[in-house]
């Protein structure tokens, strides 16, 4: 019994001693760096703002095709173009078939000024009306369809089809951006937010085009990951389209330099 108190007390002494190594150690421990930038800044990547993957709203045939990879086109102007025969044959259709039925629809309006139709036929009359008109409005729709025009001003990204494939409803045609205007994505320590807020100024280095540009912080996101104990970081920077300045696309990455507001004396 005697020697097993001894052993515990032994235990114990260690024990104690493992605590208060480590509690010195922890108050001999230099506190965290200040909020300075890594040397050479964050690693980012460009994004433009408004991007999109344009996908086929019908099933048909391509018959044009006039954008490639890389290409600019207006806004407004024609992407992908279809072989719509048989939509625009339907179109036809439905607009004939409406028409007849309006021309029965007012000599039945005209029989029951006479008293010589039931107003059951007179209801009849009207319902077809409202059908044939439903119908050719969903052929115009589909008509519309036939050709994908762009929605803002840009460049191609990638296309996925050929002209005189038939693709299927759903199918992605083609990727485009709007090459004005470009968004930069970086992760930065979270202990940042406590300056770092929407407006302030930073530069980007691309390594692309070896240049600098001038960015703004555009907004910063709404969550921590704690793990890294970082946050991301979207910033805001405009095409340099002067004469001799390389394009930005998206997918170029590079630094982004932050500095820290002077601290007060």
């Amino acid at each position: 019994m005697t020697r097993s108190l001894r052993s515990l007390a032994q235990c114990t002494a260690a024990l104690v001693a493992m605590a208060g190594a480590s509690a010195a150690w922890a108050q001999a421990k230099p506190p965290a760096a200040t909020a300075q930038p890594a040397a050479g800044g964050m690693r980012a990547q460009l994004v433009a703002v408004r991007h999109a993957v344009i996908s086929s709203e019908l099933a048909a045939k391509i018959s044009q095709l006039p954008v490639r990879e890389g290409q600019s086109f207006r806004q407004g102007e024609t992407l992908v173009a279809y072989d719509c025969a048989l939509h625009r044959a339907r179109l036809e259709r439905a607009t004939q078939a409406e028409t007849a039925a309006r021309e029965k629809l007012k000599v039945a309006e005209q029989l029951n000024q006479l008293g010589s139709i039931s107003q059951s036929d007179l209801v009849q009359s009207r319902a077809a009306v409202s059908v044939a008109q439903a119908e050719s409005g969903v052929e115009r729709v589909m008509v519309r369809r036939c050709t994908v025009t762009a929605p803002f001003a840009g460049r191609v990204g990638e296309t996925y089809v050929r002209a005189a494939e038939h693709v299927a409803e759903g199918k992605e045609l083609l990727s485009i951006y709007d090459d004005s205007a470009f968004e930069v994505e970086a992760i930065v320590p979270s202990r940042w937010m406590g300056w770092l807020k929407a407006g302030y100024p930073m530069k980007v280095t691309v390594d692309e085009t070896g240049q600098t540009y001038a960015a703004t912080v555009a907004r910063i996101a709404g969550s921590v990951d704690p793990v890294s104990q970082t946050v991301k970081l979207v910033g805001q920077l405009g095409n340099q389209r002067g004469k001799h300045a390389a394009p930005l696309l998206p997918g170029m990455s590079g630094r982004v330099h932050i500095d820290p507001p002077a601290s007060k004396p």
